[in-house]
């Protein structure tokens, strides 16, 4: 299914995450993609959605509890500035790898 959007862009383009989205950009630009194609039936059997969801939610809800995008909130893990770098850094590539994974079923 390639679906084209009005003035010529495919739609699978408004999916795209750059460097300079925080980590709440990747996160809705996955679950809106996933919500469009969780209600089209013919892709259902061949996706797990609700496992996809839950591993969604938990890097999302281990992003909030790191205050990853907040600026003006500190985390007090322990974690060095360099370490909560490194973990922004592979939450942005789980997410770009769950947006690739999904552009599949609309290509």
């Amino acid at each position: 299914m390639h679906v084209v959007y009005q003035r010529g862009m495919p739609l699978a383009d408004l999916f795209d995450i750059s460097e300079s989205d925080t980590v709440w950009d990747a996160w809705f630009n996955t679950v809106t993609l996933l919500d469009i194609l969780e209600n089209t039936q013919q892709i259902s059997q061949y996706y797990n959605f609700q496992q996809a969801r839950n591993k969604i939610a938990k890097i999302y809800m281990l992003a909030e509890s790191h205050a990853i995008d907040k600026k003006n909130t500190k985390c007090l893990c322990g974690l060095s500035d360099g370490e909560h770098a490194f973990l922004k850094r592979k939450m942005m590539r789980f997410f770009k790898l769950q947006v690739a994974n999904l552009k599949h079923f609309i290509y």
